[in-house]
């Protein structure tokens, strides 16, 4: 007994001269207990802080989607009512455009009528003062021929009579196209002409005077009608000019300033339109990253959940073993069976009448079962299966040596998978088939082609390995059949008297057992390995992570504390009820000699 103080001691409790092994085990137990329940205290203030980040994130994130979503909608306006903007403004443009092609032609065509009109006021001019030149020397020429002249200028008259003969010749040829000469003047003036030299006192020759001085006084009137028509036509035309000019500044003017606004809008347009695409993407970034940021608060608070629970349990199987072990009637029990000292030169061929063996058995007999069930369980949670979950039940209820139905039901679902698998061929040949027949639906069977052929794969594997499992298991049961038959040959010879003298350790074996099965049933029913229960143990510490100052948008560190993270204490506890227990069956051995 004085080692397994040292024992206690060694796990790191306070070791009092007075106290007795099961009382440093409670002990022990109690700062275990505790410890698991600063780790729940300490592990619930870092999820609670997760959490809260969780759900701030969230929020801002969902206002930052909202807030995005108006946005979007006020820029789709604005977006909507520039375009129009800019499309009014083109067209007002493309009119203001024709409108000055309109303009610039009518300028055109007033200018190239005003040329023409001028250039025919400048040749009918020219050919009317030739006219009138030509006619008033055709006067001045017969005045002076029809003029009394003194006797014996016979000569001279006859001169100046064919002089304005030839006057009056020019003047008719140089009258213009458009003058029209009567008959009856016409007739006068042939007979002038023909009269030659004797015309000079012809009365004719008066009336010639007389229409050439009409005509003369006709052209000349013509002439300054035409002159005073041409002013006005010009003036006229350079009013409409004038006109057609401050039109055009102002359409140009007003073209101007539509074009600059149609480019402030475009440009509105275009910041509008950046700042919408910028908009949808940001928006669409902060929607990915809150779906994954909610997805990954649910994978948290499910761990965290799941991890309490377990701790839960794992306090639970501590508060049992206490309650076992601080009973009245237990702690009486204790003071009177555990003596002194450590019992030694035992002989193992006594029956104490309680098994211990499992403690000292091999990997292969006494862990296999649990490997198996360990297995089959993490198979059942990976598949979501709840044939191998009940499977996984089957193994863990059954009994050392009693695996026959287990046995039968590994066969069963082995044949079922089997069949499941010919199922799953089939399936899928009939999938091959309906997609060289259907085109339409190619896709999807491809789809279910290919995820039939990974199940059926995934099932053979599966069968396989559960095949090799199963060879391994009966192999394993039929050791542990043969070792527990040679232990029941050991125990077989019982002294019947020393069964009263040996019940009191039994008893406190019984006890130190249940309360040893409590601590164990966390750890052996979630599959955390302690190792060998004997030997010195290391917890590992908990090392606390300095904090930075980081984005608001990255988790806060939230890893908790696995499974077995204090299994070590656990181990240390269940060493030394083991060898209290061992002591106690030793001396019972002892006895029984």
């Amino acid at each position: 007994m004085k080692r397994i103080l040292g024992a206690s001691c060694f796990i790191g409790a306070a070791c009092r001269a007075a106290a007795s092994p099961v009382e440093r085990v409670v002990k022990l137990l109690e700062d275990l207990q505790g410890k698991l329940e600063m780790d729940e205290k300490m592990e619930q203030k870092v999820y609670d802080k997760y959490a809260c980040w969780c759900e701030k994130t969230s929020a801002r994130k969902a206002v930052a989607i909202s807030e995005a979503q108006a946005d979007l909608r006020a820029f789709g306006q604005t977006i909507l009512s520039t375009k129009g903007r800019v499309a009014t403004l083109a067209a007002e443009i493309s009119e203001l455009d024709e409108a000055i092609q309109a303009n610039a032609g009518a300028t055109a065509k007033a200018t190239s009528v005003r040329q023409k009109e001028n250039e025919a006021y400048v040749a009918d001019t020219a050919e009317t003062k030739q006219a009138l030149a030509a006619l008033q020397r055709a006067i001045e020429v017969l005045v002076q021929a029809t003029s009394p002249k003194p006797r014996g200028s016979n000569g001279e008259d006859v001169a100046l009579v064919q002089m304005a003969a030839s006057a009056i010749r020019s003047a008719i040829a140089a009258l213009p196209a458009k003058a029209e000469l009567s008959s009856e003047r016409a007739s006068l003036l042939g007979e002038f002409l023909r009269g030659g030299s004797n015309a000079a006192y012809s009365p004719q020759s008066f009336t010639v005077q007389g229409i050439l001085t009409d005509m003369y006084d006709t052209f000349t009137s013509d002439l300054e009608g035409a002159t005073r028509d041409e002013a006005a036509a010009n003036t006229k035309f350079e009013s409409y000019i004038a006109v057609k000019t401050v039109e055009l500044k102002d359409m140009e003017a007003e073209r101007q300033k539509k074009e600059g606004v149609k480019a402030e809008s475009e440009v509105r347009l275009a910041d509008t339109q950046q700042m919408y695409d910028d908009t949808v993407a940001q928006k669409e970034a902060n929607i990915k990253f809150f779906d994954e940021t909610t997805k990954a608060c649910e994978a948290k608070h499910e761990e965290w959940t799941v991890r309490s629970d377990l701790r839960k349990e794992e306090i639970s199987g501590i508060l049992k073993a206490l309650e076992i072990l601080t009973s009245d009637e237990a702690r009486e029990l204790f003071s009177s069976a555990i003596k002194e000292g450590k019992e030694v030169r035992t002989d193992s061929k006594y029956d104490t009448g309680r098994d211990i063996s499992f403690l000292q058995l091999s990997n292969s007999m006494a862990e296999a079962p649990l490997r198996a069930y360990a297995a089959l369980k993490a198979q059942s949670r990976k598949a979501h299966s709840l044939r191998l979950a009940a499977l996984a039940a089957k193994v863990r209820m059954a009994k050392v040596g009693h695996f026959d139905k287990v046995i039968a039901a590994i066969d069963e679902m082995i044949q079922t998978l089997k069949e499941e698998n010919l199922a799953d061929i089939a399936k899928r040949d009939q999938c091959k088939e309906e997609y060289l027949k259907i085109e339409s639906t190619s896709k999807d069977l491809q789809w279910k082609i290919k995820n039939n052929a990974a199940k059926i794969n995934k099932l053979a594997k599966l069968i396989e390995m559960r095949t090799a499992e199963k060879e391994k298991t009966i192999e394993e049961i039929a050791d542990v059949e043969e070792h527990m038959a040679q232990l029941t040959a050991m125990r077989e010879e019982e002294n019947a008297a020393f069964l009263e003298a040996k019940k009191e350790d039994q008893d406190a074996i019984d006890l130190l057992m249940a309360a040893r099965d409590a601590l164990e049933s966390y750890y052996a029913n979630h599959s955390v390995a302690m190792g060998k229960v004997q030997g010195s143990v290391k917890g590992a510490a908990l090392l606390q992570q300095p904090e930075f100052e980081v984005s608001a948008d990255q988790a806060p560190d939230a890893d908790f504390s696995d499974k077995g993270h204090r299994k070590g204490e656990a181990k240390g506890i269940v060493s030394i009820m083991t060898m209290i227990i061992e002591d106690l069956n030793d001396e019972i051995k002892n006895g029984m000699k």
